[in-house]
């Protein structure tokens, strides 16, 4: 009976030893590994899909963009182009007047990912599951809520009520009312990081 007794309990001291290694992340390092991994996950916006042209009769998109363009984060240079028109009867292709508009990479605020508006931070930590084994692998789950810092002044210069512009101004309130996400830890040479393998997780 005793020479059984042994290697059974070994083999509970060594499951034993592998959960008490295996617990859950420390709020303070869900903190720092969500704040490194989304820290240059810079948020980006496009007022529309530039480059753009637009004919000089087109005076409604032309006011639009002009807000942009004396923000300086729009470019616009004067063009001539192709365009389809009723002439005698029939559609042609005529070449017309107008404006070309590009983002303008010259601004700080400005990458040709789109125009700079923020970038993520964690807030509080609601839940930090504890560790689930899944095949050769521990997981576990954080609740966090996080909102936009670094947010630059041009924001409070622009019509934030406009329909375009909601996820700006949802960014902008979001220290007051701040973004909420789940995401998944894996646990893997030794250490927490953040669990990319299916695609990088998003915070929206």
């Amino acid at each position: 009976m005793f020479k059984y007794f042994i290697p059974l309990l070994i083999s509970l001291i060594c499951c034993a030893n592998s959960v008490v290694a295996i617990s859950k992340p420390s709020p303070e390092l869900v903190r720092e590994l969500i704040n490194q991994e989304f820290s240059q996950s810079l948020m980006f916006f496009k007022p529309y899909d530039l480059p753009v042209e637009f004919e000089r009769t087109h005076k409604s998109m032309i006011s639009k963009l002009d807000i942009w363009v004396k923000l300086g984060l729009v470019s616009q240079t004067k063009s001539r182009f192709l365009a389809e028109k009723m002439m005698y009867g029939s559609i042609r292709e005529v070449s017309v007047g107008g404006y070309k508009y590009t983002l303008n990479l010259d601004s700080p605020w400005v990458s040709d990912k789109g125009i700079f508006y923020g970038k993520p931070r964690v807030m509080d930590i609601f839940e930090i599951s504890p560790p689930s084994h899944v095949n050769s692998d521990y997981f576990c789950e954080v609740y966090i809520s996080w909102y936009a810092t670094d947010i630059p002044d041009w924001v409070s210069k622009i019509d934030l009520s406009e329909r375009k512009h909601r996820q700006i101004k949802r960014a902008s309130e979001s220290k007051a009312r701040p973004f909420e996400k789940r995401l998944y830890l894996i646990f893997r040479d030794k250490e927490w990081m953040l669990w990319n393998e299916k695609g990088k997780q998003s915070l929206f």
